[in-house]
């Protein structure tokens, strides 16, 4: 069973009107390629669909969301970007929310359906795009359901260690770095109990619009007081990574316009940056792909899942070492630019990931 929540926008003034979410298909589909007919093509609506939809939605407001113009094709007026972009952030911001609450309600409802026939693996992790890979290909080939919560990689190792989860999932970078966050991290996972399996090398590095090109070209540009940096939170690993980058840099935080300004996510952070709600962030290169932003590579770091030595043997960890190591996960990895799953599958010792 699979159970997706999702938002809804509703307007109204006499009588409420539902948004239909191919509006929001559309009008990201049009900034794209400037142009209805092309736009209609790509996402497979009829024109005529199209036009009515605008239409509606100019009366309703009083003014268009799309401007067309003979020769010049079509672009979003001001409100059309602004209503597109509030969709966008609010996606970013709530989607892994919505999707931390439906894993847990699934767990529970599914737990009442089959009265504990299901073998059930709680893992707490750090935002990705390999681990989200490894969960739907768990859930579609093996024998026992994964629940996936995503969480910052400090918070995620606190939850394991506190016994709130099974497995917790975490990166570190790769290079003289880890050697300065290595004590936060054993703090959480003592060697002795824990081992560590390889799920994917990545690459984080610096997001923004191409029109800032010419004003980002590496960490220390960040202090470039017409810039809006947005950070991730406090726990997270990639804020962590962030603060340790600018100590190397031996830049100062506070003249970084906007490092108090957080979210919870990669994709919150390039979609914050998408809509113009911010100039840059530091995050993964596939969500800069996402969200058609440029991207300055920064530093490789490894991705790990810590599984306690009692569940060393057990046949899900065999099951997830083995999913890890399969050409499905290579492929479904092999179009995200900055992720490298070669080594994906090891296990590897915590000499290797810290040293």
């Amino acid at each position: 069973m699979n159970i997706k929540l999702s938002l809804n926008w509703q307007v109204s003034q006499s009588e409420p009107l539902n948004v239909d979410p191919i509006l929001f298909v559309l009008l990201t589909t049009i900034q794209r390629l400037g142009s209805l007919k092309r736009a209609t093509d790509d996402i497979k609506i009829s024109y005529r669909f199209a036009w009515g939809l605008l239409l509606k939605w100019e009366q309703f407001l009083g003014q268009p969301l799309v401007i067309l113009e003979r020769g010049r094709g079509a672009y979003l007026s001001p409100i059309g970007e602004k209503l597109l972009n509030a969709n966008v952030q609010l996606l970013a911001h709530f989607t892994p929310e919505l999707e931390n609450f439906a894993t847990q309600f699934k767990q529970d409802f599914e737990s009442l359906l089959d009265k504990g026939k299901t073998a059930y693996l709680n893992i707490y992790a750090s935002h990705g795009l390999a681990i989200s890979t490894l969960r739907d290909l768990i859930n579609q080939q093996s024998n026992f359901k994964l629940d996936l919560h995503f969480h910052g990689s400090l918070e995620s190792l606190k939850a394991l260690e506190n016994g709130r989860c099974d497995i917790a999932g975490f990166h570190v970078p790769i290079g003289p770095l880890a050697k300065n966050i290595r004590t936060q991290y054993l703090k959480l996972i003592d060697p002795h109990k824990y081992t560590l399996l390889y799920v994917v090398k990545r690459n984080q590095g610096l997001m923004f619009k191409p029109k800032n090109a010419d004003k980002i070209t590496a960490i220390s540009s960040l202090t470039n007081a017409d810039l809006r940096f947005i950070n991730r939170q406090k726990d997270s690993g990639t804020r962590l990574l962030f603060d340790q980058l600018l100590d190397a840099d031996s830049i100062n935080p506070n003249n970084i316009k906007g490092y108090n300004h957080e979210e919870f996510t990669h994709m919150a952070v390039a979609a914050m940056i998408a809509s113009d709600a911010a100039d840059v962030g530091f995050g993964i290169a596939p969500m800069a792909n996402k969200f058609n932003l440029e991207f300055v590579p920064l530093i490789w770091e490894h991705y790990c899942l810590a599984i306690p030595n009692h569940l060393g043997e057990s046949e899900s960890t065999k099951q997830i070492t083995e999913l890890l190591g399969s050409a499905a996960f290579r492929n479904n990895l092999s179009g995200y630019p900055g992720y490298d799953a070669s080594h994906s599958g090891n296990s590897v010792t915590f000499k290797e990931i810290f040293s």
